[in-house]
Formats: structure tokens, sequence, C-alpha cells
């Protein structure tokens, strides 16, 4: 978990502070290191973000899909905040649901699921966030999939298998 945990703290910093390799509507394709390091992901912000909150407490939250050289399709999220110990992640795909679990301020998608998540996003619309904060507080982050599948056929050139 800890290599993923660096992995993701790594695409954070990256897509916050370099230019993107393309940009597909609401998702931007990044890729970072180069050989065997290289490491390839898409990412979005919420188009809204909802609950009873300060949000001068919350950092920017970004959903990520990445591939890596030996594990493709990582789905994640970075909250912004902490979760709560114990709690899950609901990812809310137009109504189909997948629960993802956490690790301090990163939910991550069960390996299994890639397929369907992926699979959903492609199809899907609006992608639906819930989580709860250290705090307590629910969060509801709402994203816009357009240019979801167009990203995600860019970073599958950038780093093919």
């Amino acid at each position: 978990m800890l290599i993923l945990a660096i992995g993701i703290n790594i695409s954070i910093a990256h897509a916050q502070a370099s230019a993107p390799a393309s940009t597909h509507k609401d998702w931007e394709a990044h890729v970072y290191n180069e050989g065997a390091n290289r490491q390839c992901f898409i990412t979005s912000t919420p188009k809204t973000l909802k609950g009873d909150y300060d949000r001068n407490n919350r950092d920017e939250t970004r959903v990520y899909l990445t591939h890596r050289a030996n594990f493709r399709d990582e789905i994640s999220v970075f909250a912004g905040y902490r979760y709560r110990a114990n709690s899950e992640v609901v990812f809310d795909i137009d109504g189909k649901k997948f629960k993802l679990y956490i690790d301090g301020s990163y939910a991550w998608g069960f390996e299994n699921q890639g397929p369907a998540i992926i699979k959903a996003m492609k199809r899907g619309h609006k992608l639906t966030v819930t989580g709860i904060s250290s705090r307590g507080n629910t969060t509801i982050d709402i994203y816009s999939l357009s240019g979801f599948t167009a990203a995600y056929a860019a970073i599958g050139k950038l780093c093919p298998k």
C-alpha cells in the first residue's frame, strides 16, 4: 500500500505542477518519469462540491486512473482531507455504485473492480464520490465523465502494455 500511496502523491504533485500531456474535455492525461518507472494517469477535479463543511479545511480533491509498469487501471481518489477510520467511499456512476477502501486521505478501488468501474465510466455521464471525513463530515463530490474515454485511450498509447 505504501508504494501505491507514494505513486499517488507523486501523481498529485505532478498533476498540480505540470502541464498535461493532453486534455480531453474534463479530463487530463499525464506522464511521469521514463523507462521502467514511467507512470501514466488521467485525472479530473469535481465540478460540484457538496456537504456541510468548511471549504478552507480541505485541499484540492481529484480522481485518478493510473497505469504503471506492473499494474494498470488503478482507480483512486485523493479527498483533500483524512477519511474517517473504518469508513468506505462510495463511487456512484450514474446510479451504479462501487465501494472503495480508504487509507488516510486516499480511497482505492479493489483490483477486481477495475474493469467494471472503467466500463461504467466510459458509458457514464456523472461520477459522484461520497466520503466521510475524520471530523464526521459527509462530502459529496460530483465529477463530469465528459472526455474520460478519450483520456483513457490517450494513456493507453502513452504507456502501452
